[in-house]
């Protein structure tokens, strides 16, 4: 069996890390340049073979983007790994339907398949990430400060949606020294919030018992938007995650609640490439509302490029060889369903 690693052609991470190469009991074939967004050298371990045909390839592992031209170079019954949401995946089986996709988007929520959860590691640096993002941009300080001229109180940041991203969030701003509130619709969200050292904003009262968000009313939504609102204004840094699989983000912060916001106040919208959970939020810009800076960066996992393609890497790995220890596992039958 030939195992294929493409390169992320308008990425910056990669599906294989070079402390993984060597894990592999399989020789592994690189696409050339394969580490130029991470300034690696091409792997010269014993292991490592270039591609030289794509239609050699059984298993082909990518990030989350691959060219259409590639696609049509693969062999027929080729299986593609990656990171591909519900809409990638509808355009890779219109123009090959004879491929076998294992997208991590569709990885059942079983303890077994924790190892393989690339959501997740990747989540967890997003949130990690974003509160560095903020800090930078903010130009007030996170952490309380004494001083002999005086002290500067601690910044207020305010989290919606507390997922794996958002609970790094929280951990991260609490380690920087900010007072930290957060929100989420599930029911389970408040115990972990509090656990971690954070305030819960109690803003519905259709709380949900469920692992991920879901769509609501109109009418709670608004209820939401308004119980929000003071603490949205108040906060000195906002971060945004709230999602809902296969749906536009919703919207929880108005633009008229970002007027009334303190000058100098960052928000960072994580959900801008759904929609934004921000009115005014514009997909990799920077916006700038009465002196509110609203940031929709789609790529701040940039950032942590290296970790996260040393987590993406392991995740696709542990993958690749319970894939090959048995293809009929029921965890590829729903990740390719």
């Amino acid at each position: 069996m030939k195992i294929g690693f493409l390169t992320d052609f308008d990425g910056y991470r990669a599906p294989i890390h070079p402390e993984s190469i060597e894990k592999y009991s399989l020789a592994v074939h690189l696409e050339k340049n394969i580490f130029d967004y991470l300034n690696y050298a091409d792997s010269s371990q014993e292991n490592v073979k270039n591609i030289s045909n794509l239609s050699d390839l059984d298993i082909v592992a990518c990030v989350e983007n691959i060219q259409d031209k590639t696609l049509k170079e693969l062999k027929e019954g080729a299986v593609l790994i990656g990171i591909f949401d519900f809409d990638k995946i509808e355009k890779i089986k219109s123009l090959r339907p004879d491929i076998k996709v294992l997208s991590f988007f569709k990885l059942p929520r079983i303890s077994r398949a924790q190892n393989l959860d690339a959501l997740s590691s990747q989540a967890n640096l997003l949130g990690y990430a974003s509160v560095l993002r903020a800090a930078k941009e903010t130009s007030d300080v996170v952490p309380m400060m004494t001083t002999a001229a005086g002290n500067i109180q601690p910044s207020k940041v305010l989290i919606l949606g507390v997922g794996v991203a958002g609970l790094q969030a929280i951990a991260t701003a609490k380690r920087l020294g900010a007072r930290v509130w957060a929100f989420d619709i599930r029911k389970e969200a408040k115990d972990q919030v509090e656990s971690l050292g954070a305030k819960f904003v109690e803003a519905s009262t259709e709380a949900q018992d469920s692992v991920y968000a879901k769509e609501v009313s109109e009418e709670e939504n608004q209820k939401i938007q308004e119980a929000l609102k003071k603490q949205v204004i108040d906060s000195d840094i906002v971060l945004t995650f709230a999602q809902i699989p296969g749906k536009k983000a919703p919207v929880l912060i108005e633009k008229s609640t970002v007027e009334n916001m303190k000058k100098n106040a960052v928000i960072i919208d994580l959900a801008a490439g759904t929609g934004g959970n921000c009115e005014g939020t514009e997909v990799n810009k920077v916006v700038e509302i009465n002196g509110v800076k609203i940031i929709g960066e789609t790529d701040i996992l940039n950032t942590v490029k290296h970790a996260a393609t040393k987590l993406y890497s392991e995740n696709v790995r542990n993958l690749i060889e319970l894939y090959i220890e048995n293809s009929e596992d029921e965890i590829f039958v729903e990740m390719s369903s």
